[in-house]
């Protein structure tokens, strides 16, 4: 009489933000040889994740890149990694697919008797679980109000690792390469039928010294990957996750002739997801017996899209009084984006907050020297995906630049790409059990007349006369629910 059925759905599932500060003292450092500190450059990633009952076990790696000057004015750079683990307690379970992102928010050195290298994380894992939900989807025998709901679902995921290259040929002879810094962007994601199509760009900039002078290239590589995922529809929603697993510098060509190839690889995460309509019971009516409904709701989120936006941001620096003039800038070996706040207003437009951080090398009066740069920004752009309240963003710094606008102060240009990610909240509201009571009392009478309240429907004209709707309906042909209230409701009984 009474058919429930195991509905899947989809729950995004993101645990509490870890704070962890990452601290790395290199053993083979002569620190009577280092002169001055010019820049560190920080990057995290994840290595490896582990899910088990009620927790995430996360493998992390912290790359440090030193630029420096040794006591005979030569500029140096090294390369230190620095490994951790820890643990995300949350609504894991063994064999979740966990995502974990990891964000440098703050980096220090400390150049005394030994050489420290700091950086803070934040480190935030997440996963989509796949949940199933017994409902009532249709009953037999009674009269049944239907109602549709939209239910999150996970059409498929996939991940795959591109490789990428790309080379400059400089026309001279490098010195030494000093780092690498690499982002992947994000240009565009869309589901296909039954597949989905990812656009990026792997911006790289190699900072070198050529012929004793600090020098940088930029690199922009892009990347299009073509990915099955069976089910799909153009219509999908689609989330990349994209990360640069690996990179490195190649020197090629001959001596005063070198080719600065970088080359790696890049890892995609893309995962497809549909709100789906589902069609389920949302009251009912017997005439015979009284029932007994035990009803249940479910908090979930469907998945509405991404946005990829660029914005143009611009600031300052400024060099204490204890600094000499600056001359020239010669290089910005890296851009740290730290996102801070983001809202969606009501004419639908992204606000995103945050922090650019960056090490500006310039010259003065004794040669190379170097200021920490710290420009908050604040960016809007509009939209053309309504986006719900329920918004994630993430930016990161496509180019920076940097110039000399007085002695003691820089201006400072910069991309700002912006990943918006909306989210739509939702509760489930069904029906999860039936219980049959006693049977009715039948009402003996001929007639019976029902006078309306405000917002009845049929089952409350039902339960009122003891009817059934068809019956009602036949006698009452001109009602039209729900009723404004007063509508008087004549029912008739065919008496045995």
């Amino acid at each position: 009489m009474f058919n429930f059925e195991k509905i899947s759905t989809t729950r995004f599932y993101t645990a509490p933000t870890i704070e962890r500060v990452v601290e790395f003292s290199p053993p083979d450092v002569d620190m009577s040889n280092v002169a001055k500190i010019l820049s560190l450059a920080v990057d995290a990633k994840c290595v490896g994740v582990e899910s088990g009952d009620g927790y995430a076990q996360i493998s992390g790696r912290t790359n440090f890149r030193l630029v420096y000057l040794d006591k005979d004015g030569t500029v140096r750079g090294v390369d230190y990694n620095a490994d951790f683990t820890l643990r995300a307690d949350g609504e894991f379970d063994e064999g979740d697919n966990v995502q974990c992102d990891i964000i440098v928010t703050e980096s220090d050195v400390e150049a005394a008797d030994t050489l420290t290298l700091t950086a803070v994380l934040e480190i935030c894992a997440s996963t989509i679980k796949r949940d199933e939900i017994e409902m009532l989807t249709s009953a037999d025998d009674c009269y049944a109000i239907d109602k549709e709901v939209y239910m999150p679902s996970l059409i498929g995921s996939k991940t795959v690792t591109v490789p990428f290259d790309d080379d400059k040929n400089v026309g001279a002879q490098i010195d030494s390469v000093l780092g690498l810094s690499t982002v992947c962007i994000t240009k565009q994601a869309l589901a296909t039928d039954d597949g989905a199509t990812v656009k990026a760009t792997i911006f790289a900039r190699v900072t070198f010294t050529q012929d004793g002078e600090i020098k940088t290239y930029d690199f922009a590589i892009p990347v299009e990957e073509e990915l099955t995922l069976d089910g799909a529809k153009t219509t999908d929603a689609v989330k990349v996750h994209a990360i640069v697993r690996s990179a490195k510098v190649v020197l090629q060509g001959v001596t005063d002739d070198n080719v600065i190839k970088v080359e790696g690889e890049l890892t995609l995460r893309v995962t497809v997801t549909r709100c789906e309509k589902r069609q389920i019971v949302g009251n009912l009516y017997m005439l015979t017996n009284e029932v007994e409904l035990e009803r249940n709701s479910m908090d979930l989120k469907c998945f509405d899209g991404c946005g990829y936006f660029m914005q143009g941001v611009s600031g300052t620096a400024i060099l204490g009084d204890n600094k000499p003039r600056a001359i020239s800038v010669v290089a910005l070996p890296y851009a740290r984006c730290y996102t801070t706040n983001y809202y969606v207003t009501e004419d639908n437009r992204i606000v995103a907050e945050g922090v650019v951080n960056t090490d500006i090398i310039y010259t003065d009066e004794n040669g190379y020297n170097s200021v920490r740069a710290e420009v908050p920004f604040s960016v809007s752009v509009a939209s053309e995906i309504p986006f719900s309240k329920d918004l994630k963003v993430h930016c990161d710094v496509q180019n920076v630049t940097a110039s000399v606008r007085k002695d003691r102060e820089f201006d400072i240009v910069m991309d700002i790409a912006i990943t918006a990610c909306g989210f739509s909240p939702l509760t489930i509201e069904y029906i999860s059990g039936v219980t049959v009571g006693e049977e009715k009392e039948q009402n003996t009478c001929a007639l019976s007349m029902y006078v309306a309240s405000v917002g009845d429907n049929m089952l409350d004209v039902c339960s009122a006369l003891t009817a059934m709707p068809e019956d009602v309906t036949a006698q009452n042909p001109d009602l039209v629910f729900p009723l404004q209230g007063g509508e008087k409701i004549i029912y008739f009984r065919r008496l045995a």
